[in-house]
Formats: structure tokens, C-alpha cells, sequence
């Protein structure tokens, strides 16, 4: 059996029967699966072009409508592929170019530029001077006491023989890690990775002069077997190769990131020397190979916390073979590396005064310092604002909302590359809930009014004719469209909302009742990540996802867990700063904490005005 994908024209050769979504991934063809394959999200749709598939089943029928249905669309999740298929993917893949404008490195950071590359020029064996190979291209470095990895010793007589008497070493810690031909000391690269749930980015770094020289991004290809940590746990708990799968699949991450920079700066991957990773803890186990399977029950004990180097050849990372990778330390079960990644790059812990930091995702990650302490928290905001359980939500993609604007009755949406809007995204959903907050159309207990009620407590007309009954129940038209379904924001979509800021401001509330401050005590709060970049501060405090503090003083700092695996990457110094760091952080677990259920409750309500 052939499947074909469109729009990308690759083809995939079936041996045996199996769901779309599953062969989707055999064939690197990104399709959104949120929900893990339940067939509740809807995020998996395709539209089937030709081929024979069977009826839809219950699941699909009470996602897609009948014009859906009639017009070819399935759910991947749900779809077994019994013969020929050619299938049209509706997303393929977030507008990554988001990710890849947020990186900066602090003006302070100590490079200690621990790869060194020598240009030498070996003297030849004489019956006088019968030095081994090795011994004259260890006498012919600056300075004494250097050994060789053993994989390189069978290398050595090939690459005298090429290049005769002239090579370069790579030396770290004195060992020789690569002897190459010619004078290659003008070539030193490192990678610096983040591992996000939903978004995987690599930054690659000239180590000899401390320059970023190339951003890349991918979907994180795990996405298939659920939008968070939680479902992807228990994939993996399904079966027992299925965190070989899972594993695997992160390395290929890597390696199509690797092979991009090669193939657009025509480099070569054995000059990339170092490698450093963060991700959060469940992240971290799945790249090593660590079984989640207990952070996904309480306590949620994570297998390892502290940080690893790993040698690049075993990891099957395509860099150099003795390239070294560092993991960073993770914090606890539910913050991880990119968390002590974030402390570094903010430098959060030697401020002065209060400060908050916030990772809004899938898990919303909090760290409050001050008064000579630093405590951090997760909290399972959902994937509210990924958009996987909006109705119409998507990720940061071209056509996605990112932000509303409601002046005179008139609804005014910014779309990611101006395009025809195909759905909303994080930063356009908070947006439209602050908007319909201040007309009145959404109450601070979350109710979405009706069209006669808005008339009646003088909503503009035009607005109260957006207010309807949709297949969802009560819904709000953000934009209308003729050929297909009009992008609207649901009641449920308002609800998903509530529980996600809820769950982050009450563990906030937590934090700051742990270190005995109030709200008025903060002098800044962090915001890191895309998400943090992009959404509208006023938004933000007017649905009661951040501390209502002045604007002045929420900052947002960009793809902060990437930039603390690049102050890793150039510098041992901030490795080891990193793992001090994350032992003096003080975890707090919300789910076991008496009062954090109250906050959370009383936080899912909107502000009052």
C-alpha cells in the first residue's frame, strides 16, 4: 500500500495495516496529534484526495461536521489505511521563525572557549627519531601532558597520509578528541538544543569567536503521541518499545537540525565539537532514555535530576564522534533544565529585590526569588494556549489569529503572515477574551451572553450579531468566511481559558504566600518563551493570567531556556553555576499543597472592572 502527502508529494510504503496518524510519523510527516490518538481534540484533520476508507466512526462524527465529512475530512487518529491513499495534511508545521528571532546572550558572560583547535606541522618519522604517530603530533602541541581518545589512534596513519605533515587537533581538557587534515582551526561549532514539548530549536554557535551563527526549528515529532507530557508518558507506558520509539525520535530531531545547518552553511559535522541540552524533566528521561513512567504519579520522582555529559557518537547524534553533550540538571519531577536554563539566562537568583519568572506552556513553570530564597513550581495549565483544546485553536502557524482588536463594533484580527485567518492562536486567544471581557459580552464568572441579552444592555449591534448557537453551544464570530466554517470563540474555548490562567495565578498566589510577600512586593516579572514574547501585556493582566502590577515592569526575555544551554554551550564556568543553582531551588509541589486548590478556584474567575 502507497501513502501519498500532500502538500509535501512524499510517499510512504505501507507493509501491513495501521492508523494514518502512525504512518504519518513513520514518514516524518508532521500532523498534530493533541489528544494522543482519542479522537477528541481534532487536531489531526486531513482532507482524503483518493483511495477507499471505511465510514467514519463514532469519534469523528462528533468532531467534524456533515459538510466536513461529505467534503473528505477525517480524523488521522481514527483512520485505518486498508489500501492506496493520497491525504492532504491541513498543517504542516508551526511558524518557527517565531522561535528563532528570541535569542541574545548576556554582555557579561565568561567564555571559556574549553575547545581548542591547533594548526601543526608534524615532523616526519626518521630512522633518528622513531617517535609513534601519536607521540610527534603530541610533541608537536604548545604544551606537555596531552593524551588521545582511542578511536582516533586507527584514523591517524590515513590523515598523515593525506595531508602529509600538516593537520589540526581539536584538544578539550588535554585529551585530543580530533586530528583532521589541513588547517581547519577556523572551524569550532557547538549546538545548543531545546527541547520544548511542542517545539524543538537548535542554535548553532562559532565557539571561537562566542557567535550565534544560525537558528533552526522543528515541530518536536513526539507531538504525534500527544500535545503534553502527561499522554506522551503514557504512550510510552503502552508499550515497552515505545520509549526506544520515543527516544528515537528526539535524535532524528536533532540530526535534521544538524544536517540543515550543514546543508545551508556547507559545513562539516565533525567540527562540531559540543553540544548543550535543556528540556523539562519528562523532555530530559525521554532524550537519555529514561523511563517517565513515575512522573506521571505521585511523588512524581523524576529517574535523574542531576546534570550528564554524553558522548555524541553513542547518543547517535551526528556530530563529531567524540563530541561531548551536556544535559543540564533538571529541578524536580515537573521543572526542568530548560527552568535552570531560564535562571541562567535572567540571572534571576542575584537580583536585587523580588522578581517572578513565568514559562507559560502546555506546564506553566514558575520561579519566584527574593528575600534569599528561590522557590519554583509547576502547574498544568493544559494546552490552552498551544490551542490544542480550543476549538479552533492551532499553534503559531501562517493564518493563525494572534491578535484581536475590538473598536466601534468592528472586529479587527492580526493573522500571522496576513493570511486568510484559519484558526487562533495563544496570543490571539487572550486577546479575544480580554476584548469580550471589556464589552461585556463574556462576565468575570467566564459566561458568554446571548445575542437578545447584549442588545438589551446596549452592546453594539454589530457585535451582539456575532452572538450565536454553533454545533458547540454559545459561540462568538471572530471572523466570517463563505467557502468554510467561521473561526469563532466558543464557551467552552472561555472555560479552557479560565482553567489554564487559573491554574498558573493560583500557583503564583502560592509562591508568593510560601515566601510570606504580597503583589505590591514584586519589582519585576520574567516572561520567557514565544508565547511570553507575544502576547499583549494588558491582555495578559486583564484576564488575570499575570499579577496586576504595572506594565512597566513585565519583561519579557525571550527563548530563555535556549539561551541558557548557548551560556552552557561557550562556557564550563555556567555548567557549573547551573548545577549549584539548581540545587538551591526550593520546589514547591502544588498538587500536595492545602491551599492550592482554593487559589485555583478563586483565580478562574476574571478580574472585576
Amino acid at each position: 500500500m502507497i501513502v501519498s502527502f500532500l502538500p509535501a508529494n512524499i510517499t510512504y510504503q505501507v507493509q501491513e495495516e495501521d492508523i494514518l496518524l502512525n504512518i504519518a510519523s513513520k514518514a516524518n510527516i508532521m500532523i498534530d496529534g493533541s489528544c494522543g490518538g482519542k479522537g477528541k481534540c481534532g487536531k489531526c484533520k486531513v482532507q482524503i484526495i483518493s483511495g477507499t476508507v471505511p465510514e467514519p466512526d463514532f469519534a469523528e462524527k462528533s468532531v467534524l461536521t456533515e459538510k466536513e465529512i461529505e467534503q473528505g475530512y477525517r480524523l488521522a487518529c481514527r483512520l485505518p489505511v486498508k489500501g492506496d491513499l493520497t491525504v492532504k495534511v491541513l498543517q504542516t508545521g508551526d511558524n518557527i521563525s517565531r522561535k528563532t528571532r528570541l535569542t541574545w546572550m548576556p554582555e557579561t558572560l565568561d567564555e571559556t572557549k574549553h575547545i581548542k583547535k591547533y594548526y601543526l606541522e608534524i615532523e616526519k618519522a626518521t630512522l633518528k627519531n622513531q617517535a609513534s604517530d601519536v607521540q610527534r603530533i603530541i610533541n608537536a602541541l604548545p604544551e606537555e601532558s596531552y593524551s588521545i581518545a582511542p578511536s582516533l589512534i586507527p584514523k591517524i596513519p590515513g590523515i598523515l597520509e593525506e595531508g602529509g605533515s600538516c593537520i589540526t587537533a581539536a584538544v578539550k581538557d588535554k585529551q585530543i578528541i580530533s586530528v583532521e587534515k589541513g588547517d581547519t582551526t577556523d572551524h569550532c561549532y557547538g549546538i545548543a538544543f531545546d527541547i520544548g514539548t511542542t517545539t524543538v530549536v537548535g542554535m548553532l554557535w562559532d565557539l571561537n569567536k562566542g557567535k550565534l551563527i544560525e537558528v533552526s526549528a522543528l515541530t518536536n515529532p513526539q507531538s504525534v503521541f500527544g500535545a503534553d507530557v502527561i499522554s506522551r508518558i503514557h504512550f510510552v507506558g503502552n508499550n515497552p518499545d515505545n520509549l526506544i520509539l520515543m527516544k528515537a525520535k528526539i535524535q532524528e530531531c536533532f540530526n535534521h537540525i544538524i544536517q540543515d545547518f550543514l546543508n545551508r552553511l556547507k559545513l562539516q559535522s565533525i567540527h562540531i565539537y559540543e553540544a548543550a541540552v535543556v528540556g523539562n524533566t519528562t523532555m530530559s528521561h525521554l532524550f537519555t532514555g529514561a523511563d517517565p513512567a513515575r512522573l506521571a504519579r505521585s511523588p512524581f520522582t523524576p529517574v535523574f535530576c542531576m546534570p550528564f555529559d554524553l558522548n555524541g557518537s553513542e547518543m547517535k547524534i551526528n556530530i563529531n564522534p567524540q563530541g561531548n553533550i551536556h544535559l543540564l540538571p533538571n529541578i524536580a519531577g515537573h521543572v526542568g533544565s530548560d527552568i535552570t536554563g531560564m535562571l541562567l539566562a535572567s540571572d534571576i537568583i542575584n537580583l536585587e529585590g523580588l522578581s517572578l519568572a513565568i514559562d507559560v506552556g502546555t506546564n506553566g513553570e514558575i520561579v519566584l526569588a527574593g528575600k534569599n530564597r528561590i522557590l519554583a513550581c509547576s502547574t498544568a495549565a493544559g494546552p490552552a494556549f498551544e490551542g490544542a483544546s480550543i476549538y479552533q485553536g492551532m499553534r503559531a502557524a501562517p493564518g493563525a489569529v494572534e491578535g484581536v482588536c475590538i473598536k466601534y463594533g468592528e472586529v479587527n484580527l492580526k493573522v500571522i503572515d496576513d493570511k486568510e485567518p484559519e484558526g487562533i492562536c495563544g496570543s490571539g486567544l487572550i486577546d479575544a477574551v480580554s476584548e469580550l471581557l471589556d464589552k461585556g459580552i463574556i462576565d468575570h464568572t467566564g459566561k458568554l451572553t446571548d445575542k437578545e441579552t447584549a442588545l438589551e444592555k446596549g452592546i453594539h449591534a454589530t457585535l451582539a450579531e456575532r452572538l450565536r448557537t454553533g454545533p458547540k453551544g454559545k459561540e462568538f464570530v471572530l471572523s466570517w468566511r463563505n467557502e468554510q466554517e467561521d473561526i469563532v470563540l466558543t464557551q467552552k474555548d472561555i472555560r479552557e481559558v479560565q482553567l489554564a490562567k487559573g491554574a498558573i495565578y493560583g500557583g503564583i498566589v502560592i509562591m508568593l504566600k510560601e515566601t510570606g510577600v504580597q503583589i505590591n512586593d514584586l519589582d519585576r516579572i520574567f516572561l520567557a518563551g514565544a508565547f511570553g514574547n507575544y502576547i499583549k501585556k494588558e491582555s495578559a493582566l486583564r484576564i488575570g493570567l499575570l499579577p496586576e502590577i504595572s506594565t512597566e515592569k513585565i519583561i519579557s526575555i525571550g527563548n530563555a531556556a535556549g539561551i541558557g544551554a548557548s551560556m552552557a554551550l561557550l562556557s564550563v564556568n555556567e555548567r557549573e553555576k547551573a548545577r549549584i543553582q539548581a540545587q538551591k531551588v526550593e520546589h514547591i509541589e502544588l498538587s500536595g499543597h492545602a491551599d492550592f486548590q482554593t487559589e485555583y478556584i478563586k483565580a478562574m474567575n476574571f478580574p472585576e472592572y
